[in-house]
């Protein structure tokens, strides 16, 4: 049976983290049967009860990992440290724990990958942003694909389902502040 790891960064996240997983749980059992499920949990130092819940979730489910950091090393960071920890056949790289990014894509992700795509990416149709950032995000992405060897979109984050193969060249990276989207485009 493959597997399939989702990665939740997460940080002071005690309202969010139990229905993540619940969700994530309930999606697979219902369009993902015939799939392992890997879900770890990377907490960022949390001051509040996340690590708590966490810890309990995991009692009660096997599938379930969870990372925690010794301190804040921010949600790349964090990420990468989860994506170290992933077994699967296949990883979601990052999956916000307050579902930002909609986990309900995911079963159309995992069709994609077994037709052969290295990587899935999921593509934001909106934003909720004003004009100086948009210009700005804009102007960065510009910048960024008229150095780099290949191109990144501006409405792709890390929201991405990659093949075992592609997170160990990832993985392969030692950089201390990986910029994941990046590395990935590159690999």
């Amino acid at each position: 049976m493959k597997k399939i790891t989702v990665v939740s960064p997460c940080f002071n996240e005690e309202d969010n983290v139990e229905t993540c997983y619940e969700t994530v749980k309930a999606i697979f059992e219902r369009d993902l049967p015939g799939y392992a499920r890997e879900h770890i949990f990377v907490d960022n130092a949390s001051q509040d009860r996340t690590v708590e819940i966490l810890r309990g979730i995991a009692a009660k489910d096997p599938s379930v990992k969870v990372v925690v950091n010794a301190r804040n090393f921010g949600v790349y960071r964090s990420t990468f440290n989860g994506l170290r920890h992933s077994t699967g056949d296949a990883t979601l790289c990052m999956l916000p724990v307050d579902l930002q990014d909609p986990p309900e894509h995911i079963p159309e992700f995992v069709k994609l990958w077994e037709s052969g795509y290295d990587v899935v990416a999921g593509a934001r149709s909106t934003r909720e942003e004003g004009f100086v950032l948009r210009s700005a995000r804009k102007a960065f992405y510009r910048i960024v694909n008229w150095l780099s060897d290949f191109e990144l979109s501006p409405d792709v984050g890390e929201f991405q389902l990659i093949d075992r193969k592609v997170l160990d060249a990832v993985l392969s990276h030692n950089d201390h502040y990986p910029y994941i989207r990046g590395i990935i485009a590159s690999v």
